[in-house]
Formats: C-alpha cells, sequence, structure tokens
C-alpha cells in the first residue's frame, strides 16, 4: 500500500510542479528542478526530521524515473493543454497532497514513532511532498 501512495503522489506532484513551471515559462533544467522538488522535497525534510539519512532518495529508482517521465510528458505537451489543464492543476495538487499525507504517516507508523510525530510526518510529507 505504501509504494501505491508514493507512486501516485509522485506523477500528481511531479505533473503539478512541470505544469507550475511551463506557466512560468521556465526552460527544461527548471522544468526538471520544479518538478522534482515538488515530487520529493517534502520526504527528504521529513527524513531528516525523523532521523533517516537524505541518501535514501537515491534508492528509490522506480520514483526517480517515474517522476522524470511524468516531467517528460508534461514538457512535450503543446502549450494549449497546459494551459487548458491550468484548472486541473489543482487537481494534481489534491491527489499529491492526500497521496503523500497518507503515505508520510505509514512511513512515520513502520517506525514505530509516536501519534504525534505521525500527524506531523504525514503533515510534512503532504505539503512539501513526499
Amino acid at each position: 500500500m505504501f509504494h501505491i501512495f508514493s507512486l501516485i503522489g509522485t506523477i500528481a506532484f511531479a505533473v503539478s510542479g512541470a505544469i507550475v513551471a511551463m506557466e512560468e515559462e521556465y526552460d527544461i533544467l527548471g522544468v526538471f528542478v520544479l518538478g522534482l522538488i515538488t515530487a520529493f522535497g517534502g520526504g527528504v525534510v521529513r527524513n531528516l526530521l525523523i532521523g533517516v539519512p537524505v541518501t535514501t532518495l537515491w534508492s528509490q529508482g522506480i520514483f526517480i524515473k517515474t517522476a522524470v517521465i511524468s516531467i517528460i510528458i508534461v514538457f512535450f505537451l503543446p502549450l494549449s493543454w497546459i494551459h487548458h489543464w491550468k484548472k486541473s492543476e489543482a487537481f494534481f495538487d489534491a491527489i499529491g497532497l492526500a497521496a503523500f499525507a497518507i503515505q508520510g504517516g505509514l512511513y512515520a507508523v513502520e517506525a514505530d514513532l509516536p501519534v504525534s510525530a505521525v500527524m506531523v510526518a504525514a503533515m510534512l510529507t503532504g505539503i512539501g511532498a513526499g
């Protein structure tokens, strides 16, 4: 279940970040940076706070590949589609927020943390992305 929520959240937030970057007319590097930070930023902060090494991010190859593929797809979509999907940006943010909040809470539960830490981990992961 943990991996499903992670995958859904990764796709949703990578797409959301890439769409915002495309709307701001970033180049391909900017689109990738914003998409990846949106997809993984909260998880890195959460891991730092609960004592998990940041290097665990690099062991999540399938999630990084999924984010990169999602960003590439968004980057090559016609700009008219991006502007049309501007309304769906909130939809992708909502999906990512829910999926990552659940994922962050599950991560903290698996680490046998107290309820207060589970709530903080869910909040940080949901807000900042997984």
